[in-house]
């Protein structure tokens, strides 16, 4: 059990005394000091390097607040607890900023002291327990695979060849490269849909570390989207020697996450100076991976020579692919990308199909429709080739087009409703400014915005619920009942204000508006 050491300070003996007594040997707590002031206390914290502060808020010198802030600064692992009298919101406020583990009132009982060091002492385990493992899986991984070597084989595998410099930094680590031979790798995690990256690769790590763990060296690093891995033994007859051992890593990994991989074998190689080359080989490798060709573990053996076919789709299939998504016809979306999948697809592994083409083909038809819709594809796909290259498998290739397609849609029809809303607001803006022109029409307002006459009609039915010239009427007889009610002006006066040349007309209009004529509705007023 851990036995945490306590410094207790108070200004009143007789008041650490109590604290003391009520203690209990078997609490996890043993107090190696006390003192009556801040000054004091500091001394000793220094010297005895308590776990735990309590400590009163009044006191002469250096108050609680104060010596908390200092111990925060200076001795930031040790916890501090506030005892006090004063119950004020204040000090409980500086309390909690001070990250102060509890704040309790005296007179405190046996059960107060016993509460609080049962939930310290959880606190502290918890801690102290969290640090051990913390260090534990640090000196397993040192030991395993230092990250020193992590950032040597980052940065070798971009190089075009490795020197004898660059393989003197890896022998100086403690291993020896004078002879073997050595076959790279390369585990791609990539997945839309798989779990904490981080997590699988440490997992994929310890597992390549497993299966590996009777040769005589296997190195391995992260990279983008999975873990690269280098295994070194004194001789290869040829790369698949490996196979077995990366169908249980694969079969694990499936296991314990439910993902697949796909995995890139370089060629056998002599010196570890090509380790650059034979990096590459895993990417080509890992590249001809892609879909339905050749399985889930590509050795470069067997790719080098095989033919490699490029995917390009009949112009009419695209055509008909942009107008079923510019309509959204969802349905026959469907059947277009089911065509382009049969049309695509390929069993034999007597060539490989290469799909760069069919992704750079789809993403120009999506900006292509995004353009003719008024969508800024950014807003629906920040980078949208890199993210179509960077899929694996043909079914979420598709699924993803078509999310992307439909959410282009989604986009427009927000467009579409944003600037109609806002055309319909600026008509109104404008009908208020100038309804005492009696030539003001559904033509001139319409001229005015630069849109059809039918257009900006249809519009006001849609939103406002009424035809453009009843919103005209409307926005008049409302200016006609304020000139009426606040102002002595003469109705055929308010006639002109408000856009009628006819009094009359103006007169007749107001009374099928309003119920009343000009003068009874002033008289009523």
């Amino acid at each position: 059990m851990n036995d945490y050491k306590v410094i207790l300070v108070d200004d009143e003996d007789d008041v650490r005394g109590r604290i003391i007594s009520k203690i209990k040997p078997d609490s996890g707590f043993t107090v190696v000091g006390k003192a009556g002031n801040g000054f004091d206390a500091l001394e000793l914290i220094e010297e005895l390097r308590p776990d735990v502060v309590i400590t009163d808020i009044r006191m002469p010198f250096i108050d609680g607040i104060e010596l908390a802030r200092i111990i925060k600064r200076d001795y930031p692992t040790t916890k501090i607890a506030f005892i006090s009298g004063y119950d004020e919101f204040d000090y409980a406020r500086k309390a909690i900023e001070l990250n102060v583990v509890s704040y309790l009132m005296k007179p405190i009982s046996s059960s107060d002291i016993d509460a609080f060091l049962l939930r310290l002492k959880t606190t502290l385990d918890q801690e102290q327990q969290a640090l051990r493992d913390t260090t534990n899986f640090q000196h397993k991984y040192n030991e395993s695979i230092p990250l020193i070597l992590d950032s040597y084989l980052s940065t070798f595998v971009l190089k075009s060849e490795c020197s004898n410099q660059d393989i003197a930094k890896i022998e100086s680590l403690g291993f020896d490269l004078s002879s073997g031979q050595f076959i790279t790798g390369i585990v791609s995690t990539f997945s839309h849909n798989a779990p904490n990256h981080d997590d699988v690769s440490l997992f994929i790590r310890n597992m390549i570390d497993r299966v590996f763990q009777t040769y005589k060296y296997v190195f391995h690093f992260p990279i983008r989207n999975g873990v690269s891995f280098i295994v070194i033994d004194e001789h290869f007859q040829k790369s698949r020697e490996i196979d077995n051992r990366l169908f249980e890593l694969k079969n694990y990994v499936d296991e314990y996450y439910h993902i697949d991989l796909r995995i890139g074998i370089s060629k056998v190689h002599q010196n570890f100076t090509s380790v650059p080359v034979s990096y590459r080989q895993a990417e080509i490798s890992l590249e001809h991976s892609k879909f339905y060709n050749l399985g889930d573990m590509i050795y470069f053996d067997e790719v080098e020579l095989i033919e490699t076919k490029h995917v390009i789709i009949d112009d009419n299939l695209i055509s008909d692919f942009e107008y079923a998504v510019k309509f959204w016809n969802e349905e026959e979306v469907n059947q277009i990308l089911k065509r382009i999948k049969t049309q695509t697809m390929n069993d034999s592994k007597d060539y490989v199909m290469n799909y760069n083409y069919l992704v750079v083909s789809f993403m120009n038809s999506l900006m292509k429709i995004a353009d003719s819709t008024n969508v800024d594809i950014g807003t629906v796909e920040s980078d949208l080739l890199q993210t179509l290259l960077s899929f694996t498998d043909f079914d979420e290739l598709l699924d993803y087009i078509k999310k992307i397609a439909k959410e282009i849609k989604i986009r427009n029809v927000e467009v579409q409703v944003n600037r109609a809303e806002e055309y319909v607001n600026k008509a109104k803006n404008y009908l208020n400014k100038h309804y005492s022109n009696p030539n003001v029409s559904l033509e001139l307002v319409a001229d005015h915005l630069n849109i059809s006459v039918s257009y900006l009609s249809m519009l006001f039915k849609k939103i406002e619920q009424i035809t453009f010239n009843k919103y005209l009427i409307k926005v008049r007889m409302e200016k006609a009942k304020e000139e009426l009610r606040f102002t002595n002006e003469k109705v055929i006066n308010i006639a002109a204000k408000c856009g009628y040349n006819e009094v009359y007309y103006f007169s007749h209009s107001f009374k099928r508006y309003t119920g009343l004529s000009p003068k009874e509705y002033r008289n009523n007023d």
